[in-house]
């Protein structure tokens, strides 16, 4: 169900009147430009009407070289000067309030854009904050007894890169009565998570049995920020009885796919949502880890992973059991669930990354003497080119950057990128063995990617399944300053600019219907109505109006087939200019 955002937001525009004197105008040179005249103004209040101050308001463009930000002042007026024309995004945010983009009306959905001419004025935008969302209960252990200290998170699913992933919305520590609370949520249906540090009980009887502190975990629990939950564990210990709280959701389930949703609703708090943590035998994984040439890998780590996480591929957020990898090689990961896993080492012996990665089935029972063997990650080579056109080849080719991202994440830590040198070659090393595109990224202002050739074959947008120590000479990246464009306007049948709805750019060839296709566009229209969507490859697109319940939605192949019925056709060649207005019916 879509829930509508109390927000009022309303801009007026109004050309500045005759130019001020500047402030330091004795101080100034004559060829000194004036500073530009553009000016964003306005108010946050709260949901009674109440000024909101202090609340940090935020506008981006990309004449505006990192954003810009400001704080509320007694009043809630921010004010934003000295502006240059643009297109801006203007967010309002708050601690313990929903954050909100101007004429946001979903949670997750993108805002409207704020089109702002040279010298021009928009005042009066008003931002109703709304309170967030809250959901309290108690941890209790296995006998209905609280559980204090317990890590909980609350977690929604949201489009991240293209994929639905399941990721933290916020995280709380239970008291000593097993009570926790989160707050600061947006409306939405929300799944709730606990892991508890005291992980391990022996026979000893008590955390750690005689396994010592080694047996609890001894590391860290990371959280909100980065994602997963990474539990270190340390010494080995003998005993072969483990018991374990295992990380557990609501109403007290072992899997996210088995969990209960949460509905939220704007500024709502949901008290009482209780659970159990489940109690479970837990295995040993230990082994040691090898370079290629058979000698211990003395530096690095290994984590499990459990199958069909983010991490290993599409889907849900993982939960993480790690371990360093020791001077000798070997490595011990303490307390780990039944289950299935991928195993992915990474060794930081040598100069350059070596991986490993394999599957594990976990069913109780220890796990001793696990070989794992790393080997080195491919290399691409090759030089980048930009076509003769109408703007001039960028003077300085080291800002411009070189990545493979994988198709799949594989967990194994951020995708390497090698920055071109002046000639305009590269060398990318230690990329992990799997499927990968290979990318631009940085410096590119005005140019776009035309095409990747490995050896003359075409594969700009087919990934390249890498193996481990190959060596991919020859890779051509060509840049155009060509770029498509599409423009047009947003109305209903009077001709009043409409901005709630997104226009959508898809290709009418379902193989390129994959996350991050650099064949699917969106675009909001501004205030005016106006939109522009530039870049587009050249091939025949579906070009139409949308309503998506949040932002990136559109990578779904389900999406975009529910829309191809009512959509117009389009072909769109290499710096092709085209319009297409539309006439939208609003309810």
């Amino acid at each position: 169900m879509l829930v509508m955002l109390a927000v009022a937001a309303f801009a007026q525009s109004s050309r500045p009147g005759p130019q001020q004197p500047a402030r330091d105008t004795p101080a100034q040179q004559k060829d000194t430009p004036p500073p530009p005249g553009g000016r964003i103004s306005g108010r946050v209040i709260a949901d009674n009407g109440r000024p909101v101050k202090r609340a940090r308001a935020f506008i981006t463009a990309a004449e505006l070289s990192g954003g810009r930000g400001a704080l509320t002042d007694e009043n809630g007026i921010f004010d934003f000067t000295e502006l240059p024309a643009g297109r801006y995004t203007l967010t309002v945010s708050k601690s313990g309030f929903v954050s909100l983009s101007y004429g946001q009306r979903r949670p997750l959905q993108a805002g409207t854009p704020l089109q702002l001419a040279d010298g021009q004025q928009l005042k009066g935008i008003e931002f109703r904050l709304p309170r967030g969302g809250v959901v309290a209960g108690h941890v209790f252990d296995e006998d209905g007894e609280p559980m204090a200290g317990a890590i909980v998170r609350v977690m929604r699913y949201q489009y991240l890169q293209g994929d639905r992933r399941l990721t933290p919305a916020g995280t709380a520590q239970t008291d000593d009565k097993g009570q926790y609370r989160v707050w600061g949520l947006m409306p939405g249906d929300y799944y709730i998570n606990a892991v508890t540090r005291l992980a391990d009980f022996g026979r000893g009887g008590g955390p750690g049995g005689r396994g010592g502190p080694g047996g609890a975990i001894a590391g860290f629990i990371g959280g909100a920020l980065g994602g997963n939950i990474a539990a270190v564990f340390g010494g080995a210990g003998d005993d072969q009885d483990r018991l374990a709280y295992a990380p557990t959701y609501f109403p007290g389930v072992g899997s996210a796919n088995e969990a209960r949703p949460i509905a939220v609703g704007l500024s709502q708090e949901v008290l009482d949502v209780d659970f159990n943590l489940q109690l479970v035998r837990t295995s040993r994984v230990s082994g040691h880890v090898t370079n290629p040439d058979g000698t211990p890998t003395t530096s690095g780590n290994v984590n499990l992973t459990a199958e069909g996480t983010s991490g290993g591929g599409r889907g849900q957020i993982g939960i993480n059991y790690g371990s360093r990898i020791e001077w000798d090689g070997n490595f011990s990961i303490g307390n780990v669930p039944p289950g299935r896993y991928v195993l992915r080492a990474r060794g930081d012996d040598t100069e350059l990354p070596q991986y490993a990665m394999q599957p594990l089935a976990v069913t109780g029972g220890e796990i001793n003497d696990l070989p794992v063997v790393l080997m080195p990650g491919a290399t691409l080579s090759g030089s980048v080119t930009f076509l003769p056109g109408q703007s001039a080849v960028p003077g300085d080719l080291t800002q411009v950057r070189i990545t493979a991202p994988a198709v799949d994440e594989s967990g194994l830590g951020p995708n390497p990128n090698v920055r071109v040198d002046k000639e305009g070659r590269f060398t990318l090393d230690g990329v992990p063995a799997g499927a990968h595109l290979i990318r631009p990224n940085g410096g590119l202002r005005g140019w776009a990617l035309k095409s990747v050739t490995v050896e003359g074959r075409e594969v700009t947008d087919t990934p390249i399944d890498l193996k481990s120590g190959q060596k991919l000479a020859n890779v051509s990246v060509v840049f155009t300053d060509k770029l498509s464009e599409i423009n047009g306007t947003v109305a209903d049948q009077q001709g009043t600019p409409i901005t709630e709805f997104t226009v959508l750019a898809f290709p009418t060839d379902p193989s390129l219907w994959r996350p991050q296709s650099r064949h699917i566009m969106t675009a909001r229209p501004d205030q005016t109505g106006k939109f522009r969507i530039r870049g587009l490859p050249p091939a025949e697109y579906y070009l139409v109006t949308v309503d998506p319940a949040e932002q990136g939605e559109w990578f779904e192949p389900a999406f975009l087939d529910q829309h191809r019925a009512a959509a117009s056709r389009l072909t769109i060649d290499e710096g092709d200019v085209k319009t297409q207005d539309f006439k939208v019916t609003t309810r």
